[in-house]
């Protein structure tokens, strides 16, 4: 996929639906669950079984705490850094929160094929489609996004937006 700079003209933009967000808490809690299980068992048989102090069954627990809440921060922060938009130039996703990791990649209107949403009843009833931008010469350019909200407004406003660009380009 292409990197391109988002300081162009953004037509309309999607983002990332609330279930997506639900789905990570959900996996935190029962990691937390998990680790206040562990220790419990630490502190009630390991301590009285092989005499571990007290102090240093706390500062694991307190690191692997802080390490999962980091962790789960950086989680959150990178789904709601999503955002798929079109411009000038084609169709993009932007992600990322470090340096190193932000951009946009994408399909420029040239090369694009079509743009679809998958449907299914939960997509229905929550209004979250799985969004799939494809190119038209190869299938690893392809651009699919997962829980976009409204994401059959999305598809349905790139493939006017293509269509307009290609006949545009053929006058």
């Amino acid at each position: 996929m292409e990197v391109e700079n988002t300081s162009k003209n953004v037509f309309k933009s999607f983002r990332i639906s609330w279930t997506v967000y639900v789905r990570v808490i959900v996996v935190f809690a029962i990691k937390i669950a998990i680790l206040f299980g562990l220790y419990y068992f630490a502190m009630h048989v390991l301590q009285s079984e092989f005499a571990i102090p007290v102090n240093i069954i706390n500062i694991i627990a307190i690191s692997l705490l802080a390490v999962g809440l980091i962790f789960f921060t950086i989680n959150i922060l990178t789904l709601r850094s999503i955002v798929l938009y079109t411009n000038e130039d084609g169709v993009w996703v932007y992600r990322g929160i470090f340096p190193w990791s932000r951009g946009a990649s994408g399909v420029k209107w040239r090369d694009l094929d079509s743009a679809s949403y998958i449907t299914k009843f939960s997509s229905w009833l929550l209004q979250t489609y799985t969004i799939k931008v494809e190119h038209r010469f190869t299938k690893d350019n392809e651009i699919v996004l997962n829980s976009v909200y409204k994401g059959q407004n999305a598809a349905m406003h790139i493939n006017e937006l293509h269509k307009e660009f290609v006949s545009n380009a053929q006058e």
